[in-house]
């Protein structure tokens, strides 16, 4: 793979998960304020990644190259941070907080 269709195909990963995990964020939204102020620290660990994911992202768009690999482990870390992040979030909630798009996310 050229690095041009990794860089394009990493982008719209990201830009997807960034997707998804505002989904999480917006349902947690809709939670009573009890409920919101046990998953307070997931939901901005949440919050953090999205930010780690917009700084990837700009970057992609300026920098990409094919010594893409201190990007990559950031990226790969911040996806295990994610799955951490969500199963102790759906755990707070006592039951699934994640679309099914990101259920594999919390097993």
């Amino acid at each position: 793979m050229d690095t041009a269709s990794y860089c394009d195909m990493l982008e719209q990963q990201l830009t997807a998960w960034k997707s998804k995990i505002r989904e999480v964020i917006r349902r947690t939204d809709r939670l009573t304020a009890g409920e919101r102020e046990v998953v307070t620290p997931s939901t901005g660990s949440l919050q953090a990644i999205v930010g780690e994911i917009d700084s990837q992202l700009a970057l992609l768009k300026t920098a990409c190259t094919v010594g893409w690999s201190p990007q990559r482990r950031t990226v790969d870390a911040k996806m295990r941070e994610l799955q951490v992040t969500l199963k102790k979030l759906s755990d707070r909630v006592d039951g699934p907080l994640i679309p099914d798009s990101l259920s594999w996310v919390s097993s």
